[in-house]
Parts: structure tokens; sequence; C-alpha cells
């Protein structure tokens, strides 16, 4: 642009190219659009420098770009060395930081192509695998990405190897999040040695397929053809595991599980326990809010519970959860295992003072019929309303109720018009919507 200075004499033209490289690099960094990314590379070598960390450090991969995005970061098989490891040069594989890797389809390379990039991509910190082909020297190749934090093998579906699942993970010291692969499974011989010892022996086998545990664990989730010596005889879980998840559990026993999760019971804010878990009984969550006292979030099956988790034996006033998500394997009679009364009684009891949030799978038939409708609206303006002095004989001092006005200003409270009941609220508003917003919420 042109213009005068002070002095009266005239300016001279400026352009983007004479921007300070920290203007440029500013620019850049309000760009989301892989697209628009990819097209500020190509202005100029400047431009290049500054957008090849925005467009390598979050890829969006999908199965047209995935052939595209290897020759970029992996041309050869493996990563050539840095002339000087001092210096200031880097690899374009070096500037990717997060792998999804979940909405690749299944071809005849993906296996190895998974394997080429987690041996490239070395500073990745986060992984989510692939549905298809995660397995064999793609699940061995996990022992290059010593840096990662959050390791997700949830969507892969194909049987994997859990003794090269476990051997990956000792390399992988910095995880605080861990979702086991639903598709694990041991080798024919271990798991032959693991059918017939459960089959005959009443103890709990021990057999050499455990893990060691990263030491800054926080969220576990595991699921797969894992047996009770998996994670029991795997040592003490770190203190640091927050947060617990079981699902699709064939072969580990309700003991097993049980004796897991009092181990992690004082330290857990958040549980999971969903179906299909054939070993657990209909009641095997009743008393769990007894043995974790700091949980703050219970997702479950009600598959696994009755209406007794809320009978005050079982449920303490003082206890802090705050919310509670309710699936339902769809089977005979678990629609009528939990209704929105049984929660309704329990808060005007004076019990789960702190719950905001509730969520209903639709197969509860919560919003089936008008009047069942109306009790769950009624357990909503339940939810939203203070209640410091339900279930009390005497009014509780001033310090309490400071106390409860602190907590209750904690979530964004509705008008009684404006009941938060969702009939289409889905998985993707979970966080969203009903993270910040209390009611009831059917999914």
């Amino acid at each position: 642009m042109n213009g005068t200075q002070l002095d009266g004499s005239p300016c001279r033209p400026t352009s983007y190219q004479s921007l300070p490289f920290e203007i440029v690099c500013e620019i850049i960094s309000y760009i989301s659009s892989q697209s628009t990314l990819h097209a500020a590379s190509l202005v100029s070598h400047r431009y290049n420098a500054a957008a090849n960390p925005a467009l390598y450090r979050h890829p969006k991969l999908t199965s047209s770009t995935i052939d595209s995005f290897i020759r970029s970061v992996a041309p050869t098989v493996f990563p050539p060395p840095k002339k000087n490891l001092n210096s200031s040069e880097y690899h374009l594989a070096d500037l990717v930081l997060t792998l999804d890797l979940s909405l690749l389809l299944y071809n005849e390379t993906l296996r190895t192509s998974i394997a080429r990039l987690l041996t490239h991509c070395r500073n990745i910190t986060s992984l989510t695998g692939s549905q298809k082909s995660f397995n064999g020297v793609a699940l061995r190749a996990l022992r290059h990405s010593t840096k990662l934090t959050y390791l997700n093998l949830t969507p892969c579906q194909d049987s994997c190897d859990l003794q090269d699942f476990f051997h990956a993970l000792a390399h992988l010291p910095h995880l605080t999040t861990l979702n086991f692969p639903p598709g694990g499974m041991f080798s024919s011989s271990s798991r032959q040695s693991a059918r017939s010892a459960q089959t005959f022996a009443p103890a709990i086998p021990i057999i050499t397929s455990t893990f060691v545990y990263p030491r800054l664990l926080q969220t576990l989730s595991v699921c797969g053809c894992i047996i009770d010596s998996t994670i029991l005889a795997s040592g003490s879980p770190p203190t640091t595991i927050t947060s617990f998840s079981a699902s699709h559990l064939p072969f580990v026993r309700m003991a097993a599980l049980r004796q897991y999760i009092n181990m992690l019971a004082p330290q857990l804010t958040k549980l999971s326990v969903l179906h299909p878990i054939p070993c657990l009984p209909h009641n095997f969550l009743d008393k769990i809010l007894l043995s974790c006292p700091n949980l703050l979030r219970l997702t479950a099956s009600v598959d696994f519970m009755t209406a007794h988790i809320f009978d005050e034996e079982n449920c303490v006033a003082e206890h802090p959860i705050e919310r509670i998500d309710l699936d339902c394997s769809g089977g005979m009679g678990s629609e009528f295992k939990i209704s929105s009364d049984d929660i309704s009684i329990a808060l005007m009891e004076g019990r789960l003072k702190r719950l905001r949030v509730v969520r209903a799978s639709k197969r509860l038939g919560w919003a089936r019929r008008s009047e069942e409708k109306k009790r769950v609206e009624d357990l909503a303006e339940l939810l939203i309303m203070d209640r410091s002095g339900f279930g009390e004989e005497d009014e509780e001092g001033e310090e309490g109720s400071q106390e409860e006005d602190e907590m209750k200003s904690e979530y964004v409270m509705v008008e009684k018009e404006d009941v938060s009941v969702d009939l289409a609220g889905t998985d993707n508003d979970e966080d969203e919507l009903s993270g910040k917003l209390a009611g009831v919420w059917i999914f």
C-alpha cells in the first residue's frame, strides 16, 4: 500500500511478501482448513516455512489422501538421518503431532502403510487406530512412538495379538490415556491354555500375559479377550488413574473385575461398565456409589444394576456424583430395571445432592409414553433446582448454604419452561450440551 511518512516523503509500497515472518505465522495460525493451508504453503518459501507446521501438525487423513501424505512424510521405508543432530533441520514427519486413522478404509497395503507412518512420525503425541489392518507390523511399529500420551485403539475391528500390544506398551512411558483394542486376543497357544485354565481350575489362572502400566496413566479402557490374570497379575495400578472403562469382556469373571474396580475405587472420578460382559450379574453395580466415594460420573448398562443402587443404604447424601449415563442392551426386562422415578425419589429424599445431569438410552422407554415423559420432565425440574434442604429435618447453616451455592454455580441453570429434556439428543452433543446444562437427556 502507498502513503506518506511524517516528513512528507512517500512510503515504499509494501506487499504480503515484506511482512515480518512472525506476522505471517500469526496469520497462518488462524487457518484451520487443510486445503487453505496447502495453498498458503505454495505461495513462497517463507509462507511454506510458516504453513508447514500447521499443515502437518493435525492431518485429516482419509483413504483418498493417505497415499499422498505418506509420499510426503515417509518417502523411504526408514527415516533418513539428520545431517546434524544439533541443527534446526527437520523432516516433514517430525511436524506430525496427531494421527487419526479411524477414517481409513481397508486395502491390501494399509497395514504396511501404517507401519511406515509410525516408523517416521516419532513425535506424535496422539494416535487413533484404524478400523482394519491395525495388527501385525502396524501394531509392532507402535514402539517407535515413544512420545505418545493418547492411544485409542477402540475403532480397531480386526483381531490383534495382545502379546504384541503389551510389548509395544512397554515403550510408551508417557501415556495418559489408553484404550484397549476390542479385537485384542492372545495367540492360539496362549488362548488355549487360558481357556482350559479358566474352565477347569477354580482359581484365577496365572499366565504370562501381563503388561506394564505407564506410570502417568490417567484414563484406562479395557476390552477384548483379556483374561483375569491380565488385569490382576499386572501389579497394582498407578494412583494416577482416575477414569476406568470396561466393556466387551467375554472371558473376565465377576470376581476379578470387582477386585480390580475395588483397587481403583478410592481414586476413581469416572467409571464406565457397558455390555456385553456376560459374567456380570444383574446387580453388580448396586453398591458402586459406596465403593467409589469420589465418583463424579457413572456410565453403565442397566443390565448390571437395579433400582436399589439409589437406596439409602447404597447411596449417601454427601456423594459428589454429578452425572449418570444409563445405557441399555435392549434385552428382555432390562427396560424395567430403572425408571426416572427411582432417581427422583433419591433426589427428594436428600440423596444425590450434586447430581445435575442424567442421560438415558431410548431403549429404557423413558419418553415412549406421555405419562412417562411427564415423569422425566419432573426429574429434569428436580435436577435444575436447589436441593440443599431436601431430606433434612434441620435447616443448614450459612456455611452449608454457601457451599451449595458455589456448587450450583458450576452449572448453567435453565428456566422452568425450558427444562432440558432433549428427546433427539445424540452422542455427538454429549459433551457440548449435556456437559454444560442440567437436566435429562435421551440418546
